[in-house]
């Protein structure tokens, strides 16, 4: 009985940080309109926030409906999250320091919820073998 309360306490530490993530994904999709970022930057934040929002949303749902969340989908949120604080340093050169904070910050924060549900996946997987 425990190791089920387990399996379903890491499922919903997934559900939750997926939810979040996609949150955040919205964020940064919105944060070219809001805070005036424009050019290929702008674009950019526009296009991968919105990959993050559906890949976000997806995994959350994925999750609360089969309880078996997906490794892939966790890892390639933090990479994109990794990216998102990276890119305005890599490829453009921002002359607003509010654009380097809003994704910096957005992307740790993408990043941090991504690998809590890597987490939560190994944990659920783990208590899986545990009870089969």
């Amino acid at each position: 009985m425990s190791q089920t309360r387990s399996a379903d306490g890491a499922s919903v530490l997934v559900e939750r940080t997926a939810g979040l993530t996609a949150v955040l994904g919205a964020f940064v999709m919105a944060s070219t309109v809001v805070f005036t970022i424009t050019g290929t930057l702008g674009i950019h934040n526009v296009l991968v926030g919105a990959v993050i929002a559906v890949l976000g949303a997806v995994h959350a749902l994925r999750t609360s409906t089969t309880r078996r969340p997906t490794l892939a989908l966790a890892v390639i949120l933090a990479v994109l999250g990794i990216w998102v604080a990276i890119a305005p340093i890599v490829l453009f050169d921002p002359q607003r320091q509010l654009v380097l904070g809003i994704n910096g910050v957005s992307g740790a924060l993408i990043v941090i919820l991504s690998l809590a549900g890597v987490y939560g996946s190994f944990q659920t997987s783990d208590t899986a073998a545990a009870s089969a």
